[in-house]
């Protein structure tokens, strides 16, 4: 008993001497080096993250800004379950430099100073997956004041039986972007609307309320506050409902293949910068004036935008040339047999 006492007693004194052995070594260690927080230094920047305002700096030619807060605004539905990939590659640091981060990324970028940036996921470098159908149906005007070619104009009672007959059968509206997954969406379908008249506010934005679905305008930016356009404030309001996305119809609607090459700056880059500055987002894909377009147009396309989409045509498929994406024109009267006859044939 005499001897088991004394072992006990060895124990605790050995315990006692390892534990104060590994402090000792705690505090020989050199500490962890602190991660810094976000430094406000340098000139005030604002940057629109996937059409989000986040306040950063611009120090150095280069865009700073609060990591969470920027990852924060990234579109969830284009990230989908990566966004915490992305904070892993960050190594846990609390600030990052939007101009290194996007291009590792693969995030578009778009400035002229330090006062902003744009950053967007969709009109970066990304590719959906091959071999999906996608119809994508064209659309201009909304409403029964026909007040230029009538067929240009669908009836809000004709717009809301095709909209509930799309609901209906299954098919999900999507906006250019979710093609990262199209094969995850279940008969996914694009709606566009040409040209950015007014009654896209007035008819058109009230069912999609209605209904809940993702429609895209294809904006003719010059004309943007024009008495028969929307103006700033209603497209801003349209895309802040997350229901609508604009994008790139030029800047007047010129026929691209009868335009000189600067003409063709104009239109294509001027428009997009300027779509940007209005917006808070990068436009992805430009719809090509009736359809009309040459070599020299769809190569500059090809550095602008990740998408260019034609008239007429057959139904696009994912992994096919996205420059040349057809679309289903939908004019005003068709009965809405007929109507479902063309998406369930496209939809194949």
């Amino acid at each position: 008993m005499k001897n088991g006492k004394r072992i006990l007693r060895c124990g605790a004194l050995f315990l006692g001497s390892a534990a104060f052995l590994l402090l000792l070594l705690r505090a020989a260690r050199p500490a962890e080096p602190a991660v810094p927080a976000f430094s406000p230094a340098g000139e005030e920047a604002t940057l629109w993250v996937d059409g989000s305002a986040v306040t950063g700096v611009f120090r150095g030619g280069r865009h700073y800004a609060d990591a969470e807060a920027f990852l924060a605004a990234l579109d969830a539905d284009f990230w989908r379950g990566e966004k915490e990939d992305l904070r892993r590659s960050l190594g846990g640091a609390r600030t990052l430099c939007a101009e290194d981060f996007c291009e590792a990324q693969g995030i578009a970028l778009y400035g002229e100073g330090g006062a902003e940036l744009w950053c967007s996921s969709a009109a970066g470098d990304w590719e959906p997956p091959p071999g999906v159908r996608v119809p994508v149906l064209m659309y201009h005007g909304v409403g029964d004041d026909c007040w230029t070619s009538p067929t240009l104009f669908t009836s809000p009672d004709d717009l809301r039986a095709q909209l509930a007959w799309l609901l209906d059968n299954g098919f999900t509206p999507i906006f250019f972007e979710d093609l990262k997954h199209a094969d995850a969406i279940e008969k996914p379908v694009l709606l566009t609307f040409d040209d950015s008249f007014r009654d896209n506010y007035t008819e058109l934005f009230p069912i999609l309320k209605e209904y809940g679905v993702k429609a895209t305008l294809f904006v003719i930016q010059g004309t943007v506050g024009w008495d028969a356009n929307l103006s700033a404030a209603q497209l801003r309001e349209m895309l802040a409902s997350g229901l609508v996305r604009a994008e790139c119809h030029t800047q007047y609607h010129y026929f691209l293949d009868e335009l000189s090459d600067e003409q063709l700056i104009e239109e294509l880059c001027w428009s997009k910068a300027a779509l940007t500055k209005l917006t808070g987002r990068i436009p992805c894909a430009i719809a090509y004036p009736a359809g009309r377009e040459d070599a020299r147009a769809v190569a500059i396309c090809r550095r602008e935008y990740r998408f260019g989409v034609k008239m007429g045509g057959p139904v696009y498929v994912t992994g096919e040339d996205p420059f040349f994406v057809h679309r289903i024109a939908v004019p005003r009267g068709i009965s809405l047999g007929e109507f479902a006859a063309r998406l369930l044939a496209a939809a194949g």
